[in-house]
């Protein structure tokens, strides 16, 4: 008898593989590759996550992270990632100018103030930079931050010595001595000030809106991800609106600092899908900085990302 029913079942799977598998794999939630960046001060990305709202939107979710801009835009080419929720505006434009095909699908945040140039306590003031030794990653938000520093003194970046370093790495070559300044970002400028590590010689305040985006490919531009990532942003804004306590704790729990540190960096934000008329006339002054910079070999417009 139970070889029987064996049988039975043997055939009830054959069948239904070659008539139920196709539909079957109709059915299952269509994957979807996001990246994920808790750093610097990504509240809306934690919250999306941590609230699983792109997986209520009925996708398969895989989050991937990257340490730099530009590495995302690789994967997007590489068609390993979809979204990249978060990115640097200079990082998207030297991607768009080198041939990637990106589109930017809205704003994610403003910080003008949690970039900055930072010195040892003491040591010099804003007017003394002529000739010296600014560490600055090159082709990021904070070099162009730097140059508008350097002009409301009368200089230009020809006046100081660039050295190309990573945040951290600038911070770590400024304590030891090897720069005389350094550019730095938020949360960490916070914890160095708080330690008396560094002091601020001048944030973006005035100068840029620090401002990031959320990018994707041309050929999903239209397409039901975009308008679920959009929609689950859209939420975790709301969220971060109605439990900011809960979302600073998370926040500091995921960025190891303490909660004060992270209530006064969460000031100097504003998380905002909304891309203004004010953000695209600074992409493209942007644009022109990286060209004269002869970080991109050509001119392109604000319309070609949109």
């Amino acid at each position: 008898m139970k070889n029987v029913w064996k049988k039975g079942l043997f055939w009830v799977l054959i069948i239904m593989v070659g008539l139920g598998f196709a539909p079957f794999m109709e059915a299952q939630e269509p994957r979807l590759d996001v990246a994920y960046n808790a750093l610097p001060f990504n509240l809306p990305c934690l919250v999306e996550k941590t609230q699983r709202l792109l997986i209520q939107e009925g996708y398969d979710v895989h989050y991937h992270s990257f340490g730099v801009g530009h590495a995302m835009t690789e994967a997007m080419a590489a068609g390993s990632l979809d979204i990249a929720p978060v990115m640097g505006a200079t990082s998207t434009i030297v991607s768009k100018a080198g041939g990637r095909d990106i589109k930017i699908i809205g704003s994610y945040s403003q910080a003008p103030s949690a970039f900055a140039l930072a010195v040892r306590p003491g040591s010099l003031g804003v007017s003394d930079l002529r000739g010296k030794k600014i560490a600055v990653p090159i082709g990021t938000e904070v070099h162009v931050l730097l140059g508008k520093i350097l002009a409301e003194q009368g200089l230009t970046l020809r006046d100081v010595e660039l050295v190309n370093l990573l945040v951290p790495d600038g911070i770590a070559a400024l304590q030891s001595g090897q720069v005389d300044a350094t550019m730095v970002v938020e949360p960490v400028m916070s914890r160095l000030v708080q330690n008396g590590a560094i002091e601020v010689l001048r944030d973006g305040e005035g100068l840029i809106s620090g401002l990031t985006l959320s990018v994707t490919t041309t050929s999903l531009l239209q397409s039901g991800e975009v308008e679920a990532y959009k929609k689950a942003h859209l939420r975790s804004l709301e969220y971060i609106q109605d439990n900011r306590e809960e979302v600073l704790k998370l926040a500091a729990s995921e960025l190891n600092l303490p909660i004060g540190i992270v209530e006064a960096v969460a000031e100097k934000y504003t998380f905002s899908a909304e891309l203004t008329n004010k953000h695209l006339s600074e992409l493209q002054e942007t644009m022109e900085f990286l060209y004269k910079e002869g970080l991109i070999r050509r001119r392109i417009k604000v319309e070609d990302l949109l």
